[in-house]
């Protein structure tokens, strides 16, 4: 059942002060009656709309400098939520609203969800938080998902692991001598290709062997600043 109300003020997606509006009985008469956020349509409450929108010119005032106040504060921050991940980045679940939610409170700002409009992510990175403050104002605030340091130590310890293998592995291929040609193909002893061909077969396999050393030590030591920083 709905019934006709004035509103005494503005109410986001009901509408603005002085107007009558048509709602439903419970949510007049459990929240907009008793917080005298509306008033049944009465000529006495018709007199003394004036009264209710200059009070509410009063309040938007205060709002606006309590909102700026906010906004400023919202922009020098910047949120973190450490989450568990696969070396791949990919979250072993997902964060969003009530997680940003619950971050914002740590900080002494508290938000209803719905002023919270950011969409659930599921990979590490930055990311910009829209805060819904009013109808015509919004703020957003800087976000990193990273890594848990329980699972950043891990992912650098398995990293240096595997860079000490792949370094072992080119040792033994740099040591390894070079499998032997084809009889049909083996050049006259003495020739010049004869001379020539082993030793550049080791040059290029101890070049390959650097390079590889050079790039799992260059990943471990990547692991290990990424999980330093946590």
């Amino acid at each position: 059942m709905a019934i006709e109300v004035l509103l005494r003020r503005s109410i986001e997606g009901v509408g603005a002060v002085g107007a009558v509006v048509r709602v439903k009985s419970g949510y007049a008469r459990n929240y907009l009656l008793p917080y005298q956020m509306a008033a049944l349509v009465t000529p006495d409450a018709m007199r003394n709309i004036a009264k209710d929108k200059a009070a509410e010119v009063v309040r938007e005032a205060q709002e606006a400098t309590q909102r700026a106040a906010l906004s400023e504060k919202l922009a020098s921050i910047q949120l973190k939520i450490e989450v568990r991940a696969g070396e791949d980045g990919h979250l072993y679940g997902s964060v969003g609203p009530r997680q940003v939610m619950e971050t914002l409170r740590r900080h002494g700002l508290r938000f209803e969800e719905r002023q919270v409009r950011f969409e659930t992510v599921r990979e590490l990175g930055e990311y910009e938080v829209p805060i819904h403050l009013s109808r015509e104002h919004s703020v957003k605030v800087k976000l990193q998902v990273v890594l848990d340091p329980e699972d950043a130590k891990a992912h650098a310890e398995y990293a240096e692991r595997r860079a000490k293998e792949e370094a072992v592995m080119a040792r033994h291929a740099q040591a390894s001598p070079a499998p032997a040609a084809p009889a049909e193909a083996s050049p006259e002893a003495g020739s010049p290709a004869a001379d020539v061909a082993p030793d550049a077969e080791a040059k290029a396999a101890a070049k390959a062997a650097r390079a590889a050393e050079r790039a799992a030590k260059a990943e471990a030591a990547k692991a290990a600043k990424a999980a330093k920083k946590k």
